[in-house]
C-alpha cells in the first residue's frame, strides 16, 4: 500500500511540475517542444514506478525468470510425446489394416537442433503365433519409412 501511496505522490508532484512549467513557457517559440518534452515526462512518472512494483513482485512471489525457463523445456516434451502417439496411432491403424493385432508398440524418436525428427524406429510385441506375419510388418514400416524392431513375446 505504501508503494501505491509513493506513486500517487509522485504523480501530483510530477503534475504540479508540469503545471508551472507550461504556465513559464506560453507563448514562447519552442512552445510545441517543451509541451511534448513534458508529456513524456509524465509519462515516465506514471510507468516508470509500475516497472518498480513489479520487481517487487518478483522478489514476493519467487523469480519468474526461474519459472519461465522450465516451460520451454515442459513444452518440447509434451510435443516429443505427443508426436509419438500420433505415430503409434499410424503404426498400429496400418497394422490392423493388414490383421496383425500386436500386443505392444513403442515408438521411439529424436528431434534435433533444427526441430527435425531424425530417429524413428517402431517397436512391435507379437504373439508367439504371430511370427509368421512379421514379413507383412516389415513390409509396413518400410512404406512409412519407418524402421521396425520385432519382438516375440513367449
Amino acid at each position: 500500500m505504501d508503494s501505491v501511496m509513493q506513486w500517487a505522490g509522485g504523480i501530483c508532484i510530477s503534475c504540479a511540475i508540469v503545471c508551472i512549467m507550461e504556465m513559464l513557457i506560453s507563448d514562447t517559440a519552442l512552445e510545441k517542444t517543451v509541451r511534448y518534452v513534458l508529456g513524456a515526462f509524465m509519462l515516465c512518472a506514471v510507468i516508470v514506478p509500475v516497472g518498480g512494483f513489479i520487481n517487487d513482485l518478483s522478489f514476493e512471489f519467487g523469480d519468474v525468470r526461474e519459472i519461465s525457463n522450465d516451460i520451454p523445456k515442459d513444452i518440447e516434451n509434451e510435443r516429443i510425446e505427443y508426436l509419438k502417439s500420433e505415430i503409434k496411432k499410424l503404426v498400429s491403424k496400418n497394422l490392423e489394416d493388414e490383421n496383425i493385432f500386436p500386443k505392444d508398440v513403442c515408438i521411439n524418436m529424436d528431434i534435433d537442433e533444427d526441430n527435425c525428427i531424425s530417429i524413428i524406429t517402431a517397436d512391435i510385441l507379437l504373439e508367439k503365433g504371430d511370427i509368421h506375419k512379421s514379413q507383412k510388418i516389415r513390409n509396413i514400416s518400410d512404406s512409412l519409412g519407418i524402421g521396425c524392431n520385432i519382438s516375440i513375446l513367449e
